[in-house]
């Protein structure tokens, strides 16, 4: 069953990944329009909605919210191999942010309900490799199919496998939240998360982590002079993330995510003091640790489903914030390896900092709980 919903979170991940690997074919399709937009439409709907998605996941279950996403989701890539006017293009792809929100929410709240307790770490650590393993995975298989079929079949081909997943989905998906309460207000319910640092202690450290990400792969290769590190950088990621799982059994997430933090940061250093490969990747190691930890840290501090739900919520929200204003910052110092590594210091001096004060407060929180139960 984890195995099950981890397949679908890489078809989450590849609704990212098919437009990021087909943007040569985006420009010749839409040569006057701001074909880069199409990727950001998604971080767009995952910064707006993503509280939300964790509350509407709380109300009506995670079984349903993933059996709905696949459907919408399967659809709209289904729609995308169609020809149409970029306005079209741009809304399928709000369309599609909506199911990839619920996705991102409603997968990792079962894969923790369901793990066994002392799998949960290992699991979250496992679910935090989703998105550098879509990535991958579509990088090895887009270009033959684009080069086969055109730019739309790659869209339609990524519809025909969420269709092909559905009905072994509502074969053994379990009932996870049964959905109750009153959808509130928008204000009422941003403030519900971000009064609660259980809640929102998670999604900060991930949002610092994404920030990171995605921009140190864009830009370290090229000021080390190893294009090559484009493909390698991700895997050292990927690793930490997975390794953090296992090492989350035994140290707290919410407190491995600061360490990592500060380790990465004084290695950055470190870059910056002597250009190795070798240390560029120890540093990209231990921020896919920070990455891994932060989704262990969900369950750690939020008991319920429910609860969950909301925090996951809050994850994707202030994940995709990272993810979208990260690379316009580097892009300021790109070129310049000191710059790349004080941009660097500074954003895990501010996971050290804000994340763990957030943590600090959100295991406060968790032990009065515990104290008053």
């Amino acid at each position: 069953m984890i195995v099950l919903l981890w397949s679908t979170g890489l078809l989450a991940a590849a609704q990212f990944a098919k437009l990021t690997l087909t943007l040569e074919g985006l420009q010749a399709v839409y040569p006057a329009a701001p074909f880069a937009l199409a990727v950001s439409g998604v971080s767009v709907v995952g910064i707006l909605c993503g509280a939300m998605a964790g509350f509407l996941v709380a109300k009506i279950g995670a079984r349903q919210s993933v059996l709905a996403a696949v459907v919408l989701s399967a659809c709209v890539s289904l729609v995308q191999g169609l020809e149409m006017p970029f306005g079209a293009f741009m809304a399928s792809r709000i369309f599609e942010g909506m199911g990839h929100l619920l996705l991102v929410v409603a997968l990792p709240t079962m894969m923790a309900v369901l793990a066994k307790p002392n799998d949960k770490p290992v699991v979250m650590g496992l679910w935090g490799t989703f998105f550098g393993v879509g990535y991958a995975l579509l990088a090895l298989v887009v270009p033959s199919i684009e080069a086969w079929g055109g730019l739309r079949t790659v869209y339609v081909a990524h519809g025909l496998l969420l269709l092909a997943i559905f009905p072994i989905l509502y074969a053994r998906l379990p009932v996870v939240m049964t959905g109750d309460g009153v959808f509130p207000n928008v204000a009422v319910l941003h403030r519900a998360i971000y009064t609660r640092p259980r809640a929102f202690a998670p999604g900060l450290g991930h949002g610092i982590y994404t920030s990171i990400f995605i921009a140190l792969v864009a830009f370290l290769p090229g000021v080390l002079g190893a294009p090559w590190l484009t493909a390698v950088l991700p895997l050292a990621n990927l690793s930490g993330t997975f390794v953090s799982g296992f090492v989350a059994r035994r140290v707290a997430a919410s407190h491995l995510s600061i360490v990592c933090f500060a380790v990465a940061g004084v290695l950055f250093v470190v870059l910056g003091l002597t250009g190795s490969i070798a240390v560029a990747l120890v540093a990209l190691f231990f921020t896919g640790l920070t990455a891994g930890a932060n989704f262990a840290a969900v369950p750690e501090l939020n008991e319920t489903a429910e609860q969950q739900a909301r925090a996951n919520g809050a994850l994707a929200q202030i994940g995709n914030i990272g993810t979208f204003s990260g690379t316009p910052i580097y892009a300021l110092v790109a070129g310049n390896l000191w710059g790349i590594v004080g941009v660097s210091v500074v954003i895990c001096a501010a996971g050290v900092i804000f994340a763990g004060l957030a943590y600090a407060a959100a295991r406060k929180s968790s032990a009065m709980s515990a104290q008053i139960g």
